[in-house]
């Protein structure tokens, strides 16, 4: 328990704070009291300062990182201005940037990279990221706004970034890290231990890095089965199994990567880096809005195991830059596979459509990814008014999928008389190649002008069997389709100073389409008018590529002789074709592409080094992101966009200075974020409307030893970050509750 004084002090910490959350080092180490500069490789130019950088981006420095205790996505992005992070669970999160998402459950409108690799989409199957935890960090970038250019298929409203350190080719170091916590309400104790090693092997020519973490998390949910009254009634009509139990929704994170650094001479790198994390959470963390609460009411299956998930990533990347002076040569090479397996009760969707209120009905879903990458660009470093960039990208990537449906009761009280239910398998493959370009040119000392394409070619195949009762019989089907395309961009950049920037921008994003799973009209038509039951919609072949164009102005300044930096940007983004995803009444899910919509938007953002102990960071936003066009059966001109809060604030304050000789730092983060709904009729309850108050203070015990206590959620606000749209039978996750704990940091060598 934290005594009132020193709660007393938070709030009144927090309460000295206005605005909100951006990322930003401070350094006061130097004569000049000044911010310190932060550099990005978002332009895949180089190292360049991220005031300099003609577009909206957030960047969290490895000292924030740490600082702030950022271990996932989610630490982070729900401070960046525009950015919405919907957690649902290990490889179930949605990013929603700028408004870009009709289906955030689903969509995958982000791109996701760890250093040159890119990982988007290789969550989970229905949409997520990996989830890889941020250990021993250099810098997370978060670009806003389309990337076609650059970044391709899926970065159509932003890119995230995570770069490692790499491998330091002096010095031998080594770093322990172990935390405990624990997390109120239904939650219990948590735990985390890490470990960084490198080691030169060659000084100054060739290192290895390697670093091992496993993070034990306690579940917030609560599976009260075996005592509601209503469950006990279906449980004796179909023999279902049931239990009542806490820490529901817990998961362990096991993971860690190996990096080896080659540097024959000054001009040459070689960099590679393997990745591994292995994902266990036992139960799915969602609460049941008819319980209240945490609570949830599952069946379990018949040998008494309940509801799981596990999510396997392997990422191989080499990257090789090669300086040749007025050319820069940049490879990068990607293997990534991933294996996923939910096991979920789905019986109280089903049951009414099969005339009951609940029955004993276990979904088994198995995906997995197998994807080869490759990018080869060119980069000028010339002394004159031009600079060039030209690459060529390609990837050959299988997915598959798996469902096995089946009845969890006791055999003798079967009501489909033991027929297989259903199962499906699903094969896709694309194969994409692209070649993109950018140039620069210099029309006056203080301003240029960008002009950049992107040149894309697909092809796509998906072949699928199902069999089973809910399918009709067995069916089979290939389906296959192709697409190409380019994406434009151009902007102007002015810099009348070193303290200013100003830029606009026109870019344009897009993510592939492809062929659609097939639905039997046996199944879902049953008027035999060729339409959807339940949605009025003829059965769609293939689910079309969808484009935007993103108008875009801002500003960025440094400000009280580089003592505070304030950035600036505005934006209209205009979007075609949506692929909006819907569960018909017959409980297939389809895909159509519905329609226009449109988002415009403010964003400010920046830093104050406010004396040589105290600095600040802030940054709010405000989103209007709506349909423009009706969406047959899905929404009408003017519906709200899902997912994305129409304003959001958070802001960092942090004091660095001596305790007893001895470095120290305390720091409080605020976050609020709007109300938000999960479908475009903003019915139903709204997610979102809540803040939050992180806290974090630490102190170096000894030169190689730090010791740093944390409360995040401090007022254990229990707000909703999604409302589940895939069954809609009143699924949701709420915020983690209050966690508060400590941190041992030891570190070996320099």
């Amino acid at each position: 328990m934290i005594p009132s004084k020193k709660l007393n002090l938070a709030f009144a910490i927090a309460g000295l704070c206005a605005a909100g959350g951006g990322a930003q080092v401070v350094s006061a180490q130097t004569d000049a009291l000044v911010l310190e500069e932060v550099v990005v490789t978002a332009s895949k130019r180089g190292d360049v300062s991220a005031q300099e950088t003609a577009l909206s981006i957030s960047v969290a420095s490895d000292d924030l990182i740490v600082k702030s205790g950022m271990v996932g996505m989610d630490d982070f992005l729900r401070t960046v201005p525009s950015v919405n992070f919907l957690d649902r669970g290990a490889g179930r999160n949605g990013l929603v940037v700028r408004g870009v998402s009709a289906s955030p459950q689903t969509d995958v409108t982000t791109g996701v990279y760890i250093d040159e690799a890119t990982v988007t989409g290789l969550g989970s199957y229905f949409g997520g990221n990996p989830d890889l935890k941020y250990i021993d960090m250099q810098r997370v970038e978060v670009l806003r706004g389309p990337q076609g250019t650059l970044y391709g298929d899926g970065s159509m409203a932003g890119t995230v970034r995570a770069i490692t350190n790499k491998p330091d080719l002096t010095a031998f170091s080594a770093e322990i890290v172990g935390e405990y916590s624990s997390t109120a309400n239904k939650g219990d104790d948590n735990t985390m231990l890490q470990g960084v090693l490198n080691m030169p092997v060659i000084k100054d020519t060739l290192a290895i890095r390697v670093v091992a973490y496993d993070y034990d998390n306690s579940g917030f949910y609560e599976n009260v089965a075996g005592s509601n009254p209503d469950k006990q009634i279906w449980a004796g009509a179909f023999g279902g199994v049931t239990t009542d139990s806490q820490d529901v929704g817990s998961d362990q994170y096991t993971g860690g990567r190996i990096s080896v650094l080659w540097q024959p001479t000054d001009n040459l790198t070689a960099n590679l880096i393997h990745i591994q994390q292995d994902i266990e959470q036992s139960g799915i963390p969602e609460s049941l809005l008819a319980l209240g609460e945490t609570r949830r009411a599952p069946f379990q299956r018949q040998t008494g195991a309940g509801e799981a998930l596990t999510m396997d990533l392997d990422l191989t990347n080499l990257e090789i830059n090669w300086d040749l002076g007025s050319f820069v040569v940049t490879s990068s090479t990607s293997v990534a596979e991933t294996e996923e397996l939910q096991d979920r009760d789905v019986g109280m969707y089903f049951g009414p459509l099969l005339g009951v209120d609940d029955i004993p009905l276990y979904l088994a879903d198995s995906g997995g990814v197998d994807s080869v990458a490759q990018e080869l660009r060119l980069n000028t470093q010339f002394d004159g008014r031009w600079q060039f960039l030209v690459g060529a990208f390609y990837q050959d990537l299988e997915r598959t999928l798996g469902q096995d449906f089946v009845f969890e009761g006791q055999p003798d009280l079967d009501p489909f008389g033991g027929l297989l239910l259903f199962e499906s398998t699903l094969v896709e493959t694309v194969e994409q190649i692209a070649f993109f370009g950018e140039v620069t040119f210099d029309l006056t000392e203080s301003l240029s002008a960008v002009a950049g394409i992107r040149r894309y070619d697909f092809d796509q195949t998906a072949k699928d069997q199902n069999d089973g009762v809910f399918n009709g019989g067995f069916t089979s089907n290939s389906l296959s389709s192709d697409d190409s395309g380019n994406t434009y961009k151009l902007g102007l950049t002015y810099t009348p100073s070193d303290d200013t920037t100003v830029y606009g921008t026109f870019a344009q994003g897009f993510r592939l389409g492809g062929p659609h799973p097939l639905i039997p009209p046996e199944v879902c038509d049953f008027d035999g008018d060729g339409l959807i039951d339940g949605v009025g919609v003829p059965i769609p072949d293939t689910i079309a590529s969808d484009e935007l164009d993103s108008f875009e102005i801002g500003a960025k300044f440094v400000l009280a002789n580089g003592r505070a930096t304030l950035n600036v940007a505005a934006y209209q983004v205009e979007w075609e074709g949506i692929p909006v995803a819907q569960v018909a009444d017959c409980g297939f899910e389809l895909t159509l592409n519905a329609g226009e919509a449109e988002s415009r938007g403010v964003e400010i953002e920046g830093q104050v080094l406010m004396s040589d102990i105290w600095s600040m960071n802030y940054g709010l936003s405000y989103v209007s992101a709506e349909l423009t066009d009706q969406a047959p059966g899905l929404g009408e001109s003017g519906d709200r966009l899902p997912g994305s809060p129409e304003f959001q604030m958070s802001v960092g304050l942090q004091a660095d200075f001596d305790l007893m000789g001895r470095p120290t730092y305390l720091r409080t983060d605020v976050t609020h974020i709007g109300e938000y709904f999960n479908n475009l009729q903003e019915a139903g309850l709204e997610a979102g409307d809540y803040t939050t108050i992180n806290l974090r203070a630490g102190i170096n015990v000894t030169e190689k030893i730090s010791l740093s206590v944390f409360a995040r959620n401090l007022t254990n606000e229990d707000g909703l970050t999604w409302i589940e749209t895939e069954l809609g039978d009143g699924r949701a996750n709420y915020l983690r509750p209050r966690t508060i704990g400590l941190q041992l940091r030891a570190m070996l060598g320099q």
